[in-house]
């Protein structure tokens, strides 16, 4: 009887001791289960309750227009002997800073078959088999901090069109691993940040390879920062629709008509199914001034955000990356998150496009000026009417309107407008006729 307490105390003290161990060993791996692939407070990040669409963790909505070039940013310049360059990047982030426009399309690998030189990589002497260069990476924080203090998202290529340095077929062997897992250990910790796999990913990738890269960058991300792949033209996206790491279909639809554009963006849209967001991010000719204007309004009101191919910064008018910037802001106010294209509801939609929650808010792009009719029978009562000159980014004064099921607008600017209908608030005001509106020199709307 004695020899069985002695066992059973024997026994008891062994699971105290194991419990106690269990408990402290809980204690240091769960705070690292709760808190892992968390996003950074502020960090672009996709909208876990409208995936088609972006926000910034912790706040509001978020939207991307700017410029779709320079591919050799990281490059510019004349080789330093350890590898950096004398470039004008500084130069090139200050002026985008100053417009508003909030991105920077950039590739880390343009050599081993890319648009660039042998020296268009970030390993030592150039050299793939002599690992990353930390000096070059060192230059690069320099740019990325800089483009982190004014809001500028550093779009981040792992490999141009046609790029390729590891021939394994579909897999990630260590040698790339080791490349990718440097890459986004050392710029993880960069809010404003989109990583993209590849451009052009089927000039040298496997669809299969393109999603293991992807897994690989996802592993080593800490913060969970949106993953992208560029295609060659089209709007078919189906390969990745149900990838978990692939949240961006990063376009390519060489339509020159801005009809074609918008019709081309809206049919992308209903095929992301809310599964990934959508970034019209290469059209060929897209061309300066009202022209590029009136395409990017086009490819907003259908569904996707901007990057303007051939806007360089360097030659880039400070008009145009303003423009980029009345567009950046304007929907950034907006919950434009809540939208679906809806060009059923306005008048003569081979210019006139709208992306609206019907009965709630509409966005109406008149590319061409002049009125619209807008169908406001799924709302009731007085409604918020405000103009906006993409132009110059001013808004006209704001007005009140009767929702009707055909209701007339009309545009007191000369060319290109925005109408902007708010349908869901109470207002006493007495309506008035949405014509004739006077112009101020507000810089936000309602």
């Amino acid at each position: 009887m004695l020899q069985n307490y002695f066992m059973e105390f024997g026994m008891l003290k062994i699971l105290k001791i194991k419990s106690k161990c269990f408990i402290i060993l809980l204690s240091l791996v769960l705070p690292l289960y709760l808190f892992a692939d968390e996003p950074l407070p502020g960090q672009i990040i996709v909208d876990p309750e409208n995936p088609q669409w972006l926000k910034y963790a912790g706040a509001g909505p978020f939207f991307l227009c700017g410029p779709g070039d320079p591919e050799d940013f990281l490059y510019r310049g004349s080789r330093i002997s350890d590898g950096t360059r004398s470039g004008d990047q500084m130069e090139l982030i200050n002026k985008l800073a100053q417009s508003g426009a909030n991105s920077i399309y950039l590739q880390a690998v343009r050599s081993h078959g890319g648009d660039g030189n042998k020296t268009h990589n970030p390993f030592i002497d150039s050299e793939p088999s002599r690992g990353v260069s930390t000096k070059i990476l060192e230059q690069w924080e320099v740019w990325f901090d800089e483009m982190e203090r004014d809001g500028i998202v550093i779009f981040f290529f792992f490999y141009d069109d046609d790029a390729k340095i590891w021939n394994t077929g579909d897999r990630v062997d260590s040698a790339e691993r080791e490349f990718i897992e440097t890459i986004v250990n050392y710029f993880e910790h960069h809010k404003h940040l989109i990583w993209v796999v590849a451009e052009e990913y089927q000039e040298e990738f496997s669809a299969r390879r393109v999603s293991n890269i992807a897994s690989a960058i996802r592993a080593a991300d800490d913060y969970d920062h949106v993953i992208g792949v560029h295609k060659l033209n089209g709007l078919d996206f189906s390969e990745f629709a149900n990838d978990p790491n692939i949240d961006q279909f990063v376009m390519q639809y060489n339509k020159t008509s801005i009809r074609e554009l918008n019709r081309g963006m809206a049919e992308a849209w209903e095929d992301a199914k809310n599964k990934y967001n959508l970034n019209m991010a290469e059209a060929a000719d897209h061309g300066t001034g009202k022209t590029m204007r009136q395409k990017n309004w086009a490819c907003a009101m259908g569904g996707t955000y901007v990057m303007v191919l051939g806007m360089d910064i360097k030659n880039s008018s400070t008009s145009d990356l303003k423009m980029c910037g009345y567009l950046h802001e304007f929907m950034e106010q907006r919950k434009f998150y809540e939208m679906s294209p809806h060009n059923d509801l306005v008048s003569n939609s081979n210019v006139n496009f709208c992306l609206a929650k019907p009965g709630e808010e509409y966005i109406v792009y008149l590319s061409n000026g002049g009125g619209v009719t807008v169908d406001l029978s799924a709302a009731s009562g007085q409604a918020k009417v405000q103009w906006f000159d993409p132009g110059t980014g001013k808004y006209s004064e704001i007005s009140n309107v009767a929702a009707q099921q055909r209701t007339d607008f009309d545009s007191p600017f000369a060319e290109d407008a925005v109408l902007l209908i708010r349908t869901n608030e109470t207002d006493t005001t007495a309506p008035s006729a949405p014509k004739d509106l006077t112009v101020s020199p507000q810089t936000k709307g309602f």
